[in-house]
């Protein structure tokens, strides 16, 4: 165990220990002048022992979830720390209600009633970090998009693009197994990857880049697979030593022009290094060689150039590093974003000028102590129709 997490197992298990400690006092100080002082104590003791127990189930959870495969942070980590100040803020509240009850009451106690709110309340709490840890991060949405482009032939077939991006891949799990399942089944012409495959703790585990090539080997897409670098790859001989005998087409500050069923797009490809002044020369530089006419598409991880691509005039702008948030309130949306244009464009589709992007919400977490939850923020694939008008 590192001293990280050594740090956090201690301050989490002082929580706990502060929980039953808060709990007993509080009780002996209210139960000082009744009969029985042990015996109401004892009574008193069971809003921190309710406590304690829901902290313990807040770590069997998180521990859970390496053996479900749904994901693999540490269990002492600031997931457990934040769970058990929840829980603590539950019941100093609890006994702060008790206290000025009793106060008011002149000395008479009800404590049936709060216990069956602080459980109520503490359950809640649990079936919230189930549904965020274990439910909706395997809950995937497929996501269609219908784009259309006077750059395209009118009387040609549709292209069908499938956009995947920010895997933040650990392990072969079953979210992996049925990401792999559904965008088979959307029958793509072409797959395109939008960066941040692995997590970066994880960049040079051998089991992780080998479940990486084995995710991306049972993908189908007749047209290629087609991939930039994101946030974790800022490497280029980290992109090129996890895609090695894959048969993805990285695309490093170029593009390139394919033709399907009679209809020319051009892909181009940019590396993200959240430099501003780098990635706008970048695409400058990409967008030298790309034809004045003809439908462009680029694959840029975040949606941090969305002004200067709509000066270049690009069509498409498939982008994603945001995650939708990974974790939004209601009325008030995705909590943080990590992109320079703030959540302005956190996720979903958006217009400037010409140029239509789309910003995926992803379909892994943030890594290191960061907890693996998604709350009212999907695990995303896009599914585009790309067609001419």
């Amino acid at each position: 165990m590192s001293v990280g997490s050594e740090f956090v197992s201690g301050i989490a298990t002082l929580l706990v220990a502060a929980c039953l400690v808060a709990g007993m006092g509080a009780a002996t100080l209210a139960q000082r002048r009744a009969e029985g002082a042990w015996r109401g104590a004892l009574r008193w003791a069971t809003l921190p022992l309710l406590a304690a127990l829901f902290g313990l189930s807040d770590a069997l959870l998180l521990r859970a979830l390496p053996w479900l495969r749904i994901s693999f942070g540490p269990v002492a980590g600031l997931s457990l720390l934040l769970s058990l100040l929840v829980r603590l803020g539950l019941l100093l509240m609890a006994i702060v209600v008790l206290l000025l009850y009793r106060v008011a009451r002149r000395g008479r106690t009800r404590l049936a009633g709060l216990l069956t709110v602080f459980v109520a309340v503490n359950l809640g709490f649990s079936l919230l970090q189930v549904y965020a840890y274990a439910a909706e991060p395997l809950w995937i949405e497929t996501t269609e998009l219908a784009v259309t482009s006077g750059d395209l032939d009118a009387m040609a077939p549709p292209l069908h693009v499938v956009q995947l991006t920010d895997l933040h891949l650990e392990r072969y799990g079953p979210r992996e197994a049925a990401l792999v399942r559904r965008v088979n089944a959307l029958q793509p012409d072409l797959i395109v990857l939008t960066g941040d495959y692995l997590k970066l703790s994880y960049l040079s585990d051998p089991a992780t880049r080998a479940d990486f090539r084995h995710l991306v080997a049972q993908l189908r897409a007749p047209y290629g697979i087609y991939a930039v670098r994101g946030s974790v790859e800022f490497r280029p001989e980290w992109m090129a030593s996890l895609i090695e005998g894959t048969d993805i087409t990285w695309l490093e500050q170029e593009s390139r022009t394919i033709e399907i069923r009679g209809q020319r797009l051009t892909l181009v490809g940019v590396a993200c290094s959240h430099e501003m002044a780098i990635d706008t020369a970048r695409l400058s530089a990409a967008m030298e060689a790309v034809p004045a006419q003809g439908f462009t598409l680029l694959l840029f991880h975040s949606p941090d150039l969305i002004l200067e691509a709509a000066e270049q005039g690009v069509d498409l702008y498939l982008a994603g590093h945001t995650h939708g948030g990974q974790v939004n309130l209601p009325f008030y949306g995705p909590v943080i974003t990590f992109s320079h244009t703030g959540r302005e464009y956190a996720a979903g589709r958006f217009q400037v000028g010409d140029t239509t992007m789309y910003v995926s919400r992803g379909l892994g977490f943030g890594g290191g102590d960061l907890p693996r939850v998604r709350f009212l923020a999907r695990p995303e694939i896009v599914s585009l129709s790309l067609e001419g008008e």
